[in-house]
């Protein structure tokens, strides 16, 4: 080999890492407007929203391995009861503000204290978190080997400091036109690597067809490949306070039925408290007579609170009273806000929605709905049947679950403070057009590494 062959041969060997991924397009994807960027992921569409500007500690990959874009590395040591976290370096979220230790904590401080089942188990597991530097220590009062698993909870994400209004996810918003569209821009300081997309468009109004949308499962559209999202969303009437006697319960349980019906059955009618092909009981609430609902209804002054994430339903609903001569008040309460909100408060009607994992254990949901759903009036009679929930799984026999969990639906039941209205599957689906993307355990579209194909043009297939 010549001299000059050599050098050519030596000279071709970095251009072959040189080549740079090609950056450009914006993607379409329709979901519910979200109330404001505090992240709350009651729902599956506010799921997604959130997961794009927002990153998480941990995620479960569709193939159940357990990845992090924030840590270089985490190690547990069980003989310490210590887990310690040490950040990637040089990370910050999207105005270009370094991502510290500090962050790490006060972000999981964060989530322990919200009202949902899995950062309560957390925070009795977890006796302190630290942090020096680039290096996070969480202390834990017993041996906890599943540590790194319980922190891959979708809400537990980290947050700046709220006067910075940055964000640690992919994009960060840049547009958001009310009732219309909210611009989300690539974040050049992703800690997952800047996404190759240039913008994802979130979109309100269900018109035309986005690149990714969330739908029943099995609908084929042509040019679109459809993920199984693995999660149901349930609604729930709650009943927070006395004072709402059981025949109004039931109008408003029928209310809601018949409401469902009108729409043409946008939902599935749920007679369990998790789902029906689950459940070892059937739960059969009799429906009142469509008069007797009008009658019992015209004559109480109610009040219906609700999620803001369900305020979809608001016009509808609404139109359906005013035909049947109804009037109920129905109001909105941050998702976020909703405990703190009833204990300092006299509301006695709450329309709820829960996500589910469908491959969560029966026993696990249950006790979420205990937990989340049995407010402070109610709770020591609740946390007993808590508690021998969780005992109950321990046992690791189906079959005393399966009775335990038939006593606790009857008896939540029969009191009639949590009535199942409905049900509701989803799947993902996304054009062919796009290319390299994934989903992760929970159905969320991780877009990092996905790409608009050359054949729909440099703009993307942004609609």
């Amino acid at each position: 080999m010549n001299k000059a062959r050599l050098i050519a041969i030596l000279l071709s060997v970095p251009l072959c890492f040189a080549v740079k991924p090609r950056y450009g397009g914006e993607v379409s994807i329709r979901l519910n407007e979200p109330a404001s960027f505090q992240p709350s992921a009651s729902n599956y569409s506010n799921l997604i929203f959130y997961s794009l500007i927002y990153e998480n500690f941990f995620f479960v990959d569709r193939q159940g391995g357990i990845r992090s874009h924030l840590f270089r590395d985490y190690r547990y040591d069980p003989s310490t009861r210590r887990l310690l976290l040490e950040l990637k370096p040089n990370l910050s979220f999207s105005n270009g503000t370094p991502i510290s230790g500090r962050h790490i904590e006060t972000s999981l401080k964060i989530f322990l204290n919200l009202d949902l089942l899995a950062a309560m188990r957390l925070n009795k597991l977890i006796k302190s978190v630290s942090a020096a530097n680039d290096q996070i220590r969480i202390e834990l009062w017993r041996d906890e080997p599943n540590i790194v698993s319980l922190l891959t909870e979708p809400d537990l994400v980290v947050l700046s400091d709220a006067e910075k209004h940055s964000f640690s996810g992919e994009f960060y918003p840049s547009e958001w036109e009310k009732g219309s569209h909210l611009v989300l821009k690539a974040n050049i300081y992703y800690p997952g690597g800047r996404s190759y997309l240039d913008a994802v468009k979130v979109i309100f109004k269900n018109e035309g067809t986005p690149d990714i949308f969330i739908s029943d499962p099995a609908m084929k559209p042509p040019g679109f490949q459809e993920f199984p999202s693995g999660i149901y969303q349930n609604f729930y009437l709650c009943f927070p306070q006395s004072g709402v006697g059981m025949n109004t319960r039931i109008a408003l349980y029928t209310l809601f039925r018949q409401f469902n019906v009108a729409m043409g059955t946008r939902y599935q009618e749920l007679n369990a408290l998790v789902a029906d092909d689950e459940s070892p009981v059937a739960i059969r609430i009799k429906a009142m007579p469509s008069s007797r609902v009008k009658t019992l209804l015209r004559q109480t002054d109610i009040t219906l609170y609700a999620l803001t994430s369900l305020s979809s339903i608001e016009e509808d609903f609404n139109a359906y009273l005013n035909k049947n001569n109804m009037k109920i008040s129905l109001v909105f309460v941050d998702d976020t806000q909703l405990r703190s909100f009833i204990s300092n408060s006299t509301a006695k009607v709450v329309l709820i929605n829960k996500i589910f994992q469908k491959k969560t254990a029966i026993g696990e949901k249950i006790s979420r709905i205990i937990k989340e759903l049995s407010f402070s009036q109610f709770n020591e009679k609740y946390l007993r049947l808590l508690s021998e929930l969780e005992e109950t799984a321990l046992m690791h026999n189906d079959e005393t679950m399966l009775e335990q969990v038939a006593k606790v639906t009857e008896t939540i039941v029969a009191d009639g403070f949590i009535l199942p209205l409905f049900q509701k599957s989803y799947s993902l689906y996304v054009t062919d057009r796009l290319q390299g993307h994934d989903v992760d355990s929970f159905g969320r579209p991780l877009l990092h590494q996905a790409k608009v194909s050359e054949a729909s043009g440099a703009s993307g297939a942004s609609k």
